[in-house]
């Protein structure tokens, strides 16, 4: 018996293609005059930390946005964000102060407007609005420096992005092709039938990813310029719109219809480790962000519950309809539904 598709996990490489208007690139650079690429997102955000006596950091985050901080010599600060990751800005704003940094994460590709009005008042701080997870945001920036990864959105190997109205610091090393070779395997895999061909070298690719000066590679650019960003934020949003109308008690957020391109389609489970494996057995990759949160759990209960609870669902432009029906009826069938 053929096993089912494989669903999430390593994207395969990007095929060559030439420039294009309407890239993906083109979206990120937008109107910035200053944009500067490394081999991965937390380089790039070390890079633009770096000089900062102090960053503050979401306690809901990764562990690379803290290894960023610590790369670039700041000293950290924690601010609280809630179970559906709305920020606490009045506890932020009673800790920033002149000269500080703040980072804002668009978590699974959405820009939170409340920002605005912080952003706004303290010209003293410098706002960075980490768009890791975000292909398009659908709205303006929030801040006026940006980091991109588009290694979480599309089949390359490598690369981290600032993008800012500022002057920035550019890598120092070469930049390394052997980055590439979980995704060329993946390529080669189409169904995804064999993960022991691409899986070790994701891993071990994965393991090794630290903030250095490596510089992006030539084909993870090329491929940047040759994309077109519109289909890909088109078939997100269509994809999340299929999983919010079947999926609403268990979705983190009601968002029918998104504006931004999602990274993925958070849902809240009793168990996220239950459920991520639950998926797993249906062939069903559906990582959990996070499972562990450097910021710890003692002072941050909203934190720690969501990530007790919090497993995302694939999305991305592979799939189609019928492969959202699967996930509807897996997750219906095999994953209890958190209840607030």
């Amino acid at each position: 018996m053929i096993p089912a598709k494989a669903m999430g996990g390593v994207m395969p490489a990007e095929p060559a293609a030439e420039a294009i208007r309407g890239s993906v690139w083109d979206a990120w650079r937008g109107d910035d005059p200053f944009v500067a690429a490394w081999a991965n997102a937390r380089s790039a955000l070390a890079a633009v930390l770096r000089g900062r006596r102090r960053a503050w950091l979401p306690a809901y985050v990764c562990e690379a946005v803290a290894q960023a901080a610590a790369a670039a010599g700041a000293e950290i600060g924690w601010y609280p964000v809630g179970f559906s990751l709305e920020p606490d800005l009045a506890s932020l704003e009673h800790g920033i102060t002149a000269g500080d940094a703040v980072v804002i994460v668009d978590y699974f590709g959405r820009a939170d407007s409340a920002w605005r009005g912080l952003v706004a008042v303290r010209p003293d701080v410098r706002f960075i609005e980490d768009r890791a997870q975000a292909l398009d945001t659908g709205a303006a920036p929030l801040a006026e420096t940006a980091t991109y990864s588009p290694r979480k959105l599309l089949g390359v190997g490598d690369g981290g992005i600032a993008v800012s109205r500022h002057p920035l610091p550019t890598p120092t090393e070469a930049a390394d092709d052997r980055l590439w070779e979980p995704h060329d395997a993946r390529a080669a895999d189409r169904e995804g039938l064999a993960p022991a061909q691409w899986r070790g070298l994701f891993l071990a690719a994965e393991a090794g990813m630290r903030p250095t000066g490596a510089a992006i590679t030539d084909r993870t650019v090329a491929a940047l310029r040759g994309t077109a960003v519109q289909p890909i934020a088109d078939r997100r949003r269509s994809n999340w719109r299929l999983l919010a109308a079947a999926l609403a008690d268990w979705a983190l957020w009601p968002d029918a219809e998104p504006e931004f391109a999602p990274l993925a389609f958070p849902i809240v489970a009793d168990d996220a480790s239950a459920a991520a494996a639950a998926l797993a057995e249906a062939r069903i990759w559906a990582p959990r962000h996070w499972a562990e949160l450097p910021a710890g759990t003692e002072r941050f209960d909203e934190a720690r519950r969501l990530a007790e609870a919090c497993v995302s669902l694939p999305l991305d432009q592979r799939y189609g309809p019928e492969d959202m029906e699967r996930i509807v009826d897996t997750v219906r069938e095999r994953v209890r539904p958190y209840r607030r």
